[in-house]
């Protein structure tokens, strides 16, 4: 009888590292540890690490050369999404289908979780092989010129109705700036070109802003179990957003002008990053 040789998906294998590198405790830290394994190992896409490892695939290079910057990548994003849930940020009780951390942890133990998974992915990265760059480009995403800086301009919004400029500012660092790391990390890497890595930074950044910009349409547009999480949040955290701003038709022909800068950015080499870019309609 023949045997079938089985090959891991990179989703597999990005769950299994997660799974490695954040296990579970004993002692006073277990609680810790337990919450954070909570958020993230629920099901999700895996979108911003897989991305990474899909450069890998298309430039040749062996997939564990970059499961720890994937992984990072994947405990930047999870932590940000605990915080983004509390009730000081957009107080939502629903996560990937699941209760929000902070409903069953508390609001505390939240917080803590996901500072956890933001230090220890630095962490991960330091004790790693990986170029000390990698370590730059992720914090840079982060920071205060990304994620961080986003987030901030996103809460002094609500009630308001910025300019697209503000909006814009908003959508680069909150959202486009985690998916640009994580393909200009994969080129850096897979030691592409400077040019390269400027083109898949460039298609991280317009397919982030398609994808956020996507992300509010749905919000209005299908429904919880879909989404896994609470519709007409935006709404009802007086969110400023492309809708709010042009109106759901207008918004729909900026993401999908941004979904085909990003496919225009790609290096031509990048068929497997290609199919990624994408999103549910």
């Amino acid at each position: 009888m023949t045997q079938v040789s089985l090959k891991p998906t990179l989703h597999s294998l990005i769950d299994e590292r997660l799974s490695q590198l954040i296990t579970e405790k004993d002692g006073p830290q277990s609680l810790l540890y337990e919450a954070a394994r909570y958020s993230l190992l629920l099901p999700g896409k895996r979108l911003r690490p897989l991305l990474l490892l899909k450069v890998l695939e298309d430039y040749g290079i062996p997939i564990e050369k970059g499961l720890d910057a994937a992984a990072a990548i994947e405990m930047v994003h999870t932590y940000s999404l605990i915080h983004d849930d509390l009730p000081c940020m957009d107080d939502d009780d629903l996560r990937r289908g699941k209760p929000s951390l902070h409903k069953i942890y508390g609001e505390g133990q939240a917080v803590l979780a996901g500072d956890f998974l933001l230090t220890y992915a630095f962490e991960v990265l330091a004790k790693s092989s990986l170029p000390r760059e990698i370590i730059t480009i992720i914090a840079k995403a982060a920071g205060s010129k990304g994620m961080i800086g986003g987030q901030v301009v996103d809460l002094l919004s609500e009630e308001t109705k910025p300019d697209w400029d503000t909006l814009l500012f908003m959508y680069l660092g909150k959202t486009a700036a985690l998916f640009s790391a994580a393909l200009e990390c994969g080129a850096v890497i897979s030691g592409t070109s400077y040019s390269e890595q400027t083109a898949f930074r460039n298609t991280g950044k317009y397919f982030g802003l398609a994808f956020q910009i996507h992300d509010d349409i749905l919000d209005v547009t299908s429904d919880e179990k879909t989404l896994g999480k609470p519709v007409f949040s935006d709404a009802k955290n007086k969110k400023s957003t492309c809708l709010s701003l042009f109106g759901l038709e207008k918004a729909k022909a900026i993401s999908s002008s941004f979904l085909e800068k990003a496919l225009n950015a790609l290096p031509e080499k990048a068929l497997n990053v290609q199919g990624l870019l994408q999103f549910e309609k």
